[in-house]
C-alpha cells in the first residue's frame, strides 16, 4: 500500500474516535494497536502519553510528535434534563451558546446523549470554563463529549472531521513509521504522541519532565495548524518557521527547506510553504524552551478548533497537504544525520566569501 493510501486508511478510522483533554483512552488504544501492527512495541510513560520508537526511543536521533486530544468538556453534575461541564481549550465563548454537543460514556466511548449548551462561565482570561448543557438521557460525571458534528466526510480532496487537531497528526506519524517499515534508515525515529496538549502541553510537559527522551534531542512537531498569513489549503504542508509564542531553531529550518526544496526538485507534484503560523502555539515551543533542539510541520486547517463562520463547524483539511506532510516527514527521518551539516555547509560557503571578498573592507570606503 503506497504512504498516501495508508494515510487516507488511518484517517478514516482514526478521526471518528471520540476524544477530549484528560480523554484520550480511545486514540491512544489505536495508536498502541497500529504500532503492534508494525511489529513495534509501544511504551506508556506514567502520564499516558504514548511512545512508539524504531532503534530505541531513548536514544531517537529524531522525535516527531503530535497529541491525541481536541478541546471537549467532561460532565461534573448531572440531572434529569441536563449537565453541567468543564470546558478543556480555545474556543471563543460566542460559539458556545445554542450549539449541539454530543456526550460519550467514559469507559466505552457509545454516545449517552446528545444536547444543546444553554450558558457559559467565564475565568478570569475570559475563557469558558464551565457550561450548562439541556439534554436528555443518562449522563454520569466523568463523561466526557465533544461538538456534535460529522466524524469523517471526504469530498474530493477535502477532509471534513468533528476534530482535525491533531488526530491527523496522529495519522501522519502512525503514516511514516508504517512507512519506514523494511527500511534501512540513519539513526533512529520515536513517535511521540501526547495528551492534554489543549489544556496547555499538560503531556508534552510529562515527556520532558519524565526524561525518556534525552535532552538537545531534534523534535518536529506535527501539527493541524489554523491556516493564517497567506497559507492556503491545498498549497502543501508548512515548514514552521515559529508559532504564536516562539520561533523555531534556525538550524532545523534550514535541514527541512534544503529538504523539502531537494524533494521538490525530484517530484513535482510535491509543494510545500513556509510561514510562521502564528495563530496557535504548539509543543515545538515548549520542548524547545527545554532544551531540545525543535521544528514543525503544519497541516493547513479550516475552521480551527470548529470555529466557524456561522457557528460551531466540521475542521477541514486537503489531501494533497496530508500526503505532502507524510512524504516531507519521511524524507527528514531519512536524511536526519545531514541536520547540522546543513547549517555547517552555509557557514563554509560564507566563510570562502570572507577569505576572498574580506580584503577589500581594508581599503578606503
Amino acid at each position: 500500500m503506497s504512504q498516501a493510501k495508508t494515510l487516507l486508511n488511518l484517517l478514516e478510522r482514526i478521526l471518528p474516535l471520540p476524544t477530549a483533554p484528560f480523554h484520550e483512552r480511545f486514540v491512544s488504544a489505536f495508536i498502541q494497536q497500529e504500532a503492534r501492527n508494525l511489529g513495534l512495541d509501544p511504551v506508556s510513560d506514567p502520564y499516558g502519553n504514548i511512545l512508539v520508537g524504531r532503534g530505541g526511543a531513548v536514544n531517537a536521533q529524531v522525535a516527531c510528535v503530535a497529541h491525541m486530544d481536541h478541546p471537549g468538556f467532561e460532565v461534573v453534575e448531572a440531572s434529569a434534563t441536563g449537565f453541567e461541564a468543564t470546558w478543556f481549550g480555545g474556543v471563543e465563548p460566542k460559539y458556545f451558546a445554542g450549539s449541539p454537543v454530543v456526550v460519550y460514556e467514559k469507559n466505552s466511548g457509545a454516545v449517552r446523549t446528545k444536547g444543546r449548551v444553554e450558558e457559559t462561565v467565564l475565568n478570569a482570561e475570559g475563557r469558558v470554563e464551565r457550561m450548562t448543557v439541556k439534554s436528555q438521557g443518562a449522563v454520569v460525571p466523568g463523561d466526557f463529549g465533544t461538538w456534535d458534528l460529522v466524524p469523517f466526510c471526504r469530498r474530493g480532496e477535502t477532509i471534513n472531521t468533528k476534530g482535525a487537531d491533531d488526530l491527523v497528526g496522529c495519522a501522519l506519524v502512525l503514516a511514516t513509521m508504517a512507512e519506514l517499515e523494511g527500511r534501512t534508515v540513519e539513526g533512529s525515529v520515536v513517535g511521540l504522541f501526547t495528551r492534554a496538549e489543549e489544556v496547555g502541553f499538560i503531556g508534552t510537559l510529562g515527556i520532558v519532565k519524565c526524561g525518556l527522551l534525552p535532552p538537545h534531542t531534534p523534535v518536529v512537531s506535527i501539527e493541524t495548524s489554523k491556516a493564517v498569513g497567506g497559507v492556503r489549503l491545498g498549497g502543501g504542508p508548512v515548514i514552521r518557521l515559529g508559532d504564536r509564542t516562539s520561533m523555531f531553531d534556525p538550524r532545523m529550518v534550514l535541514f527541512m527547506d534544503n529538504v523539502a526544496r531537494e524533494l521538490q526538485a525530484r517530484d513535482a507534484r510535491f509543494s510545500f510553504q513556509r510561514r510562521v503560523m502564528d495563530g496557535g502555539t504548539c509543543e515545538a515551543t515548549p520542548f524547545q524552551l527545554n532544551g531540545y533542539l525543535a521544528g514543525g510541520i503544519a497541516i493547513p486547517l479550516r475552521n480551527y478548533h470548529n470555529q466557524g463562520r456561522s457557528g460551531v463547524m466540521p475542521e477541514g483539511i486537503h489531501l494533497v497537504d496530508a500526503v505532502g506532510g507524510a512524504a516531507l516527514l519521511l524524507e527528514m527521518i531519512s536524511r536526519i544525520g545531514e541536520l547540522e551539516a546543513t547549517a555547517a555547509a552555509i557557514r563554509a560557503r560564507w566563510d570562502k566569501r570572507w577569505e576572498t571578498y574580506s580584503g577589500r573592507l581594508q581599503e578606503s570606503p
